[in-house]
């Protein structure tokens, strides 16, 4: 018997962004000891479903926060870099974009920054 579960990830309006496999499993029914999850697929699922989650979050807030609050203008990229995320299921890395503040912003500030400081700090 093969098991598969799936990821389905719904934009906050309702439309259907992403349907990912999070793991597939042969199972073996032949004896009562191989029902269920054994500890070593129990132990490896919660990792990789945190991982699959916290992608399309990360996505999401980047990219809710690619203009400028104050006046919207789309922020220009500078660099890209990565950030760690630490979870309760271990620690997930992820791209993290270096921005130009708005043209607003320019003159009274540093001239970068990244939206992600804040979410992993």
């Amino acid at each position: 018997m093969h098991v598969t579960l799936q990821l389905v990830v719904f934009h906050d309006d309702g439309h259907q962004e992403t349907v990912t496999n999070v793991i597939t499993l042969t199972k073996n029914h032949q004896h009562i000891e191989h029902l269920g999850l054994s500890l070593a697929e129990s132990s490896h699922l919660p990792g990789t479903l945190q991982q699959h989650i916290l992608h399309p979050q990360v996505t999401t807030f980047l990219d809710t926060h690619a203009t400028c609050p104050d006046c919207g203008t789309l922020l220009q990229l500078k660099a890209r870099g990565s950030k760690s995320f630490r979870t309760l299921f271990g620690t997930c890395t992820f791209s993290s974009p270096r921005l130009e503040h708005g043209d607003c912003k320019r003159r009274n500030r540093t001239k970068s920054h990244t939206r992600t400081h804040k979410a992993s700090g």
